[in-house]
């Protein structure tokens, strides 16, 4: 048995009067007739409340769309998860961000300066040698002066 969710405008719509039931957001946008998103939205409804909605909770813990918990003082809360119809608002495209006028440059970012301006690891200095130790691999006396 797959998980269906409630098709819906908002949260509550969704629990007692769905559009639909869908799988996926393709059929929920087909079903919708426009775009769709799933959603988590917690709805607390009150004793009185709660008592009205318990076969509409009932039915959505059925199909896996509705969680309930309960907070410190023993009320319910309804954890629903279901597919919202997006508005015309949030349907418009957003504008684009306004350049600078003037052809201002961008404020450059010197965060990296701060924690990248030395490397990871410290130039060790290099050692004294001892002048007592002696030196296994000498460089070869120059044959040029040999073969003269």
């Amino acid at each position: 048995m797959s998980l269906t969710y409630p098709v819906a405008a908002d949260a509550l719509q969704a629990l007692t009067q769905p559009v639909g039931l869908e799988r996926t957001q393709a059929a929920a946008r087909r079903l919708a007739g426009r775009e769709v998103i799933f959603e988590t939205e917690w709805l607390r409804p009150g004793p009185e409340r709660a008592e009205e909605l318990a076969a509409d909770i009932q039915s959505a813990l059925s199909m896996g769309a509705a969680q309930v918990y309960e907070n410190e003082k023993g009320r319910p809360i309804v954890a629903l998860k279901f597919w919202r119809i997006l508005t015309d608002e949030e349907l418009k495209p957003k504008p684009a961000p306004a350049k600078p006028e003037g052809g201002a440059k961008a404020k450059e970012d010197h965060a990296d300066d701060l924690y990248f301006r030395r490397g990871r690891t410290k130039k060790t200095k290099p050692k004294p040698v001892d002048p007592n130790q002696m030196d296994l691999f000498q460089a070869p006396a120059s044959d040029a002066s040999d073969e003269a």
